[in-house]
This record gives C-alpha cells, structure tokens and sequence, in this order.
C-alpha cells in the first residue's frame, strides 16, 4: 500500500480479528512499490513477517484503467492451486479474507528477475526452472475440472489484459487489426489449463544465485490459452535486447531454453500453437510500448523497433519465434 493509501489501524484490526497477530506485537507496517494495481504493504515484527495485498479499482497509471477488486480473491485461489501442484515455487497463502491477501514474505535478500535481466545479468537455469514449473502447471491444471469451474470467469483478464493490451493497440495500429483480431478469437476459444495472465520477469522473485525463485501475483488467473504465459516471457526477453543489445545472445539462449523446459515437461500433454504463440508474443510486445501501461526503460529508437518487430511477428512471422532473435540482428 502506499503511505497514502495505508489505513494502518483499520489493517491492525483486521490481522487482530484474523489472529495473524497478537494484541501485545509491535508490528511495523511498510509500503511496497513495484506494482499498478494493489496496494501492498509489509507487516513485520517480532512473530510476524508477510505480506499483504488489496486491490484497487482504478490502476496507478496515466490513461484511465478501471478493474473489479474481487480479482484478490481470484489470486489467492490461484495461489493455492499452484501451491499444490508445485509448493516451493509460489508463497504461502496465510489468509484471505475481506479484501485483504496475505502472503509469505520472500526471504529479504530476493530481487525480482527483471532488474537482473535489466542489469544484463541472464542467468539460463531461472529461465529453466520458469519454464518447468509453467509447463507443470500446464500440465497439471489441463483436464481439471474443479480448476475448469473455480476459474471460468475472465472479467479480470478482460480488465487488465485483452482490453488495455490486445485491443488497446488494435485500435491504436489498424492495419495490425486482422492478425490481432485472430489471437483475441484463438483466446476466447481456448479454455485449456490454468493461466498465469501476468508470467513476467517483474513477478519472478529470485535468491542472489537464482538457485531458488517464486512467482507471485496471480490475480487475472483463469482457464484459457497455453499460448499467454509464455508468450509474456519471450515478450520481455525482447524488450529487454532492446534496452542493452550487447546481451541479445544471453537474452536469446534464456527464450530457446525456457520455450524447451516448457515443451518437454508438458510431455504432449498440451498442444501449444506455434502460430497462436508467435502472434501472442508480437501482440504483447506491441503493447508494452503502445498499450496502456508502456515499459518506462526504452528510448524512442528502442520502442520504434519494438514496434518493427512486433509487425514483424504478426505480419510476416518466422517459422518459430525465437527466430525474431536472428532476423532482427
């Protein structure tokens, strides 16, 4: 939460009436930053150290960007979920109730991936580990009929993703509107496996090593496309060769190994369109430099070819995606 935002003592209620702490603790409650669309604070003391989590309707960005609060209980579900099939790559869930997530605390000394991959640091083992848990979840959630029914509704993968992404630059790059069009549709039909909706390096949390990792915010899970999750993943690597080119090759490598774990661990379990994945990651690419919330760490000559290359990807594709990496050398 910020400090603007953070009623404190409305909170302490709360985690008093939640037996999360005792009347005696001294806790300390501090904003986190990092993200858009929640308030996130962390609560700390003596006996007690989470996170928690409440989700705003209206989103920190420029452009008006409104979206249904409930999407926190859709994350904590999804949370769990997730924690079942694999426990060691999502925090905890410690409750969830009246508005408010709370979650384990990564251990302190965790940084997200993506300031890693910013500072050029690539290490190919997180980019392993990401696709082998992802392909797992897949895998795992694909046929599931309870996860089919607890996550059918897609209003918030509506709110937060189609709307300010996909049809966001549709309407901003007409002449894209076929092929973009074409991966809305492919979407609206695929009800397949549990879908992550925001698998991206700012929501890999990491240890110094990169030996261990968690993914976090899950709150526009749903079942839908295979194609999302990963397609967000090759999406950053892209955007992040544009901002230091020199560590293209790093950035490629960690693609064509994390699009590996990912296929050999869903064991023919899911059939991932390469044509549908291909679209997918020109759509997202394009939206983050013309979509509702643009990356703030490109230059104009950075997003001009960004926007090459997302035309790229959806008129003119490669034979598979991680192909752009040669071609656009």
């Amino acid at each position: 939460m910020t400090a603007a935002a953070t009623d404190s003592r409305a909170l302490t209620v709360h985690l008093l009436e939640r037996g999360l702490i005792d009347a005696d603790d001294e806790i300390d409650i501090s904003p986190l930053t990092g993200g858009v669309s929640n308030d996130v604070v962390a609560v700390r003391g003596q006996r007690c150290d989470f996170v928690v989590k409440r989700a705003l309707d209206r989103l920190r960005v420029e452009q008006t960007w409104l979206a249904d609060p409930a999407r926190l209980d859709t994350e904590g579900r999804a949370l769990r979920v997730a924690g079942s099939v694999i426990a060691d790559r999502v925090p905890r869930v410690l409750d969830l109730d009246d508005g408010y997530l709370v979650i384990e605390r990564a251990p302190h000394r965790w940084r997200m991936w993506k300031e890693m991959l910013l500072d050029g640091v690539v290490h190919q083992h997180i980019a392993e580990q990401l696709g082998r848990a992802l392909g797992i979840w897949q895998r795992e959630t694909a046929g599931n009929a309870v996860v089919a029914a607890d996550f059918a509704d897609r209003t918030a993968f509506v709110q937060l993703r189609l709307d300010p992404f996909h049809r966001a630059v549709r309407d901003r790059h007409p002449d894209l509107a076929v092929p973009i069009d074409r991966t809305v549709s492919a979407m609206d039909q695929a009800a397949v496996c549990l879908v992550h909706g925001d698998y991206t390096p700012k929501n890999v949390l990491v240890d110094p090593d990169g030996a261990d990792l968690w993914v976090i915010d899950w709150e526009v899970a749903h079942l839908g496309d295979p194609t999302f999750d990963p397609a967000w993943i090759l999406g950053h690597l892209l955007l992040k060769t544009l901002h230091r080119p020199v560590v293209a090759p790093g950035y490629a490598a960690a693609a064509r190994v994390f699009l590996d774990a990912l296929t050999r661990t869903h064991d023919a379990a899911i059939d991932l369109d390469p044509e549908q994945l291909i679209r997918q990651t020109g759509c997202l690419l394009l939206a983050r430099v013309d979509g509702k919330s643009p990356v703030d760490y490109l230059d104009d000559a950075a997003r001009d070819r960004a926007r090459t290359w997302a035309r790229r990807l959806l008129m003119n594709p490669p034979v598979t995606v991680t192909d752009i990496w040669e071609l656009s050398s």
